[in-house]
């Protein structure tokens, strides 16, 4: 399990939103496809550059505060994102996440180019599936 990389772990092609997509649009997405926060990415002709992460708690906690309904992904995102490169092993993952308090990593390549994300549930999959 010691062994396992980042690149075994990720789920490709995540979801993911742009910085200019409406907040009610992507808590409308995040809901529908269950998942608790996505890559922000602004796409060029290298691929999907990470440039934050936005999660379904961002959202939550940002309504007790402002309206959202005319709020973007990049008033609320978390820029730069705590992330791991593709060769991370599972304990440097599982460190980064712990110390950071995060839920999900976006794997990125030496570019910063979006290639997959972990989530705490990938993981615990994977050692279900180990036992």
């Amino acid at each position: 399990m010691e062994r396992l990389s980042a690149a075994e772990l990720m789920v490709k092609n995540p979801l993911t939103v742009k910085p200019s997509d409406k907040i009610a649009m992507v808590d409308l997405l995040m809901v529908r496809n269950h998942v608790g926060g996505v890559p922000v990415i602004e796409h060029n002709e290298h691929g999907d550059k990470l440039v934050g992460v936005l999660t379904h708690r961002d959202i939550v906690l940002s309504r007790f505060t402002v309206n959202t309904a005319s709020l973007q992904v990049q008033d609320l995102m978390s820029s730069p994102a705590i992330t791991c490169q593709q060769n991370a092993t599972l304990k440097e993952i599982l460190k980064l996440m712990l110390e950071n308090k995060v839920e999900r990593l976006p794997v990125i390549n030496e570019g910063n180019y979006l290639v997959g994300l972990i989530s705490h549930g990938d993981i615990l999959r994977r050692i279900y599936e180990n036992l």
